[in-house]
């Protein structure tokens, strides 16, 4: 179906309502302001609001978590989240929708310090292998001249903004080891498409075989695989997308509804972030299978809006 650029634009409000409804520098470190993890705590599973009932809006869950135990840990990013991501350092990157910055945190350790922020538009999602030294690539829904995906780093802000034709409204952001970067959102003419930025530079090319009914998160799995998660359908895997996509499994049933999710170190289990029954529901991961395994939401609710989940450590593509 297809649809113009305002109706993407309107669709992409609804998604904003549903996960919660130019660039500067970055901001001096300071301490935490939630509650600190114990220092033997390097492993777990964050976990953002969107309309957060209490002032911490991430909390830091045990690695593994069938008991439904409690946060041991959160952050106080000061406003809802879009997507939560982790880099390859154990660095926590939060995407603040209303707040248009993205905040990172210190790893490997959970709910380590703020070093600082990224100033953006209306952000949903962000990526990087290191986000404290490296490039930091955040995909911005909307700004005044339309969505765009922009390369930023920690100290110097944003410096380059990419943007293609046919890319309305970017909703997610994956990064490869190699500097090839994708972004999922909502077309000027589709509901869905995929926009495949060889080293992370240049106008993009619109990526074939792509057949999610509509865009949200995206992650890598060690095998390279593309996981891409569809607010309409569930999940997918795609090998490529460089341009071609080939599509290895899906699309997976997700439990209740999902927009943001991310796989483990091994890419083996998958978290999702509910927003529809307001808990995390972990899946085991193959790239051909994912078979729902167990949820988790002491200290959430449906009203907080839960909107992003991360493994730390994350997927090592």
């Amino acid at each position: 179906m297809r649809v113009s650029v305002l109706t993407a634009y309107a669709l992409g409000a609804s998604v904003a309502a549903v996960i919660l409804a130019g660039c500067g520098g970055a901001i001096a470190p300071q301490t935490v302001h939630g509650i600190a993890a114990p220092a033997s705590a390097t492993r777990g599973i964050y976990v953002g609001l969107g309309f957060a009932s209490t002032k911490n809006t991430i909390l830091g869950y045990p690695l593994t978590n069938q008991k439904n135990r409690g946060p041991m840990c959160s952050e106080t990013p000061g406003v809802g989240t879009g997507d939560i991501s982790v880099d390859g350092k154990g660095n926590l990157m939060v995407a603040t929708l209303g707040g248009d910055k993205v905040i990172v945190f210190l790893g490997p350790a959970m709910c380590g310090s703020r070093l600082g922020a990224i100033d953006t538009a209306l952000v949903y999602d962000a990526a990087s292998a290191d986000a404290e030294n490296g490039k930091i690539v955040v995909v911005n829904f909307y700004t005044s001249t339309g969505g765009n995906v922009a390369v930023c780093t920690l100290s110097g802000g944003c410096t380059t903004t990419l943007t293609n034709p046919d890319l309305a409204g970017p909703v997610g952001v994956a990064v490869a080891k190699n500097g090839d970067c994708w972004a999922s959102g909502y077309g000027s003419a589709s509901y869905a498409v995929l926009v495949y930025f060889k080293k992370c530079a240049g106008s993009g090319q619109i990526a074939t075989g792509f057949e999610n009914a509509y865009p949200g998160g995206l992650d890598i799995d060690r095998h390279g695989n593309l996981v891409s998660v569809d607010i309409g359908q569930g999940f997918w895997v795609y090998r490529g997308c460089n341009p071609n996509c080939k599509r290895v499994g899906g699309p997976f049933a997700y439990e209740g509804s999902t927009t943001f999710g991310h796989l483990n170190e091994t890419s083996t289990q998958f978290a999702a972030a509910d927003v529809k029954y307001g808990q995390i529901d972990v899946y085991r991961y193959a790239p051909s299978k994912m078979v729902y395994e167990y949820s988790f939401n002491n200290a959430m609710s449906k009203e907080d809006s839960v909107t992003g989940a991360a493994y730390n450590p994350g997927s090592k593509e």
